[in-house]
């Protein structure tokens, strides 16, 4: 993993919860306390609702499932759980935890989303321990050995036979997960007094997140995307800052072309990017962070005149079979899909439509000269000549073309990645 830091500031785990005042959240390698053991929890036992303590679980492994009943994930691996927990019962136990209140959790305890009927049994309506042990997703888990010392955090894929076998035996190896505090900058839990900028590029997956975000704390704003691909990035980046920006008008000028797209989402060609300024610059955060990408990243995007192959769109009247000018109406865009409607559209949404079929690899430009709102017919297409036989009839049709036209073209500037 490549850690590049612009400020040279030290980066900093923290044990208190910003912003939320003197909770205690708690870190690998410290202990439980004796609250943690004795504090009554309300549990979901047979559909109802039980007021106990966790002393029963004191003593042996304990790991600790955070979900909730929106999650897909979660309830998906819940009979794997529940196996496992009967393998290792006396050995280890595994105890669920929701935020969710009782009504929530009963309701989904007697429906059919429960995939293990009345094996089923969590905490509920939890605050303190999700204050405990902070994460960014769920389903997460916490592993807290036999003398109540936290040994590691992790996602619900670690939850495995052979893992239980290694926590019992001292030997999960696993990288724990790192809680990122919100509308702060990465791997701290504040902004720091006085601070102008922050950059941090990382290469590799950073587990247990994965979203992107504008960010606002005090007098600076950021922004922040996680766990993707360099070419998503640079996408994203351009779509903000180039308004003639499509992924057809994206250029790659090198051949190893595998590590920059990732397509398999391979987790070492996963990247971050976390970028702060003061809030007077905030309209410039994607043109800043794509400076800082081409600066850092060992690519570099400029926009360049190429002339490149394109398909342009044309408008021929005569040739038209069925109206196009709109007949009014609520307007609607479903992109090419079975069923689709367009209906009292700009010609320029149809394009972005067109953009957005995989197969079309060409930026296609506007040569129709419409100035009226449209109406079409669309359904799913799977090339080409499946486009302009949907176009056809209203007197469109797609040529292929070739133009001078701006692109953003990528170059390698250090062969390493």
């Amino acid at each position: 993993m490549k850690v590049f830091i612009a400020t040279g500031m030290m980066l900093v785990f923290s044990v208190f919860l910003y912003a939320q005042g003197p909770v205690k959240a708690l870190q690998v390698g410290d202990r439980v306390s004796d609250a943690f053991w004795t504090s009554p929890r309300n549990f979901i036992v047979d559909g109802k609702v039980v007021r106990k303590d966790m002393q029963q679980f004191r003593g042996k492994p304990l790991i600790i499932d955070f979900w909730a009943t929106f999650c897909i994930p979660c309830i998906k691996g819940m009979p794997e759980q529940e196996r496992l927990s009967k393998l290792f019962r006396g050995k280890l136990n595994i105890v669920s935890v929701t935020t969710d209140n009782e009504k929530l959790v009963s309701t989904f305890y007697s429906s059919e989303r429960n995939p293990i009927g009345r094996d089923f049994t969590s905490i509920v309506d939890d605050k303190e321990l999700n204050s405990f042990f902070l994460h960014n997703k769920i389903p997460h888990l916490v592993w807290i050995d036999n003398q109540g010392i936290v040994k590691n955090t992790t996602d619900g894929d670690a939850l495995s036979e052979a893992n239980i076998k290694a926590a019992l035996s001292g030997n999960l190896s696993l990288s724990p997960l790192n809680y990122i505090y919100p509308n702060t900058v990465l791997m701290m839990n504040r902004n720091p007094e006085g601070m102008q900028s922050f950059n941090l590029l990382i290469k590799g997956r950073i587990p247990g997140v994965s979203s992107s975000t504008f960010r606002s704390n005090g007098a600076n704003t950021g922004m922040i995307i996680f766990n993707h691909p360099l070419r998503w990035i640079y996408t994203v980046l351009a779509m903000g800052e180039y308004p003639w920006f499509s992924d057809q008008r994206f250029k790659l000028d090198f051949d190893e072309i595998d590590g920059f797209n990732n397509p398999s989402l391979k987790p070492e060609d996963l990247w971050t990017v976390d970028l702060w300024v003061p809030k007077e610059k905030s309209a410039l955060l994607k043109k800043l962070t794509m400076k800082y990408l081409n600066e850092n990243s060992g690519y570099s995007a400029a926009v360049k005149v190429i002339n490149t192959a394109v398909y342009k769109l044309k408008y021929l009247p005569s040739k038209a079979t069925r109206q196009l000018k709109t007949k009014g109406g609520q307007p609607a865009n479903l992109g090419f899909h079975k069923g689709s409607k367009f209906i009292n559209q700009p010609i320029a949404n149809l394009i972005n439509d067109i953009q957005d079929c995989g197969f079309v690899k060409y930026p296609v430009l506007n040569g129709t000269n419409l100035d009226f709102l449209i109406d079409l017919e669309l359904s799913a297409v799977k090339d080409m000549a499946g486009l302009n036989i949907i176009l056809n009839p209203y007197g469109l049709f797609l040529v292929a073309d070739h133009q001078e036209l701006e692109m953003l073209v990528i170059n390698k500037t250090d062969k390493t990645n």
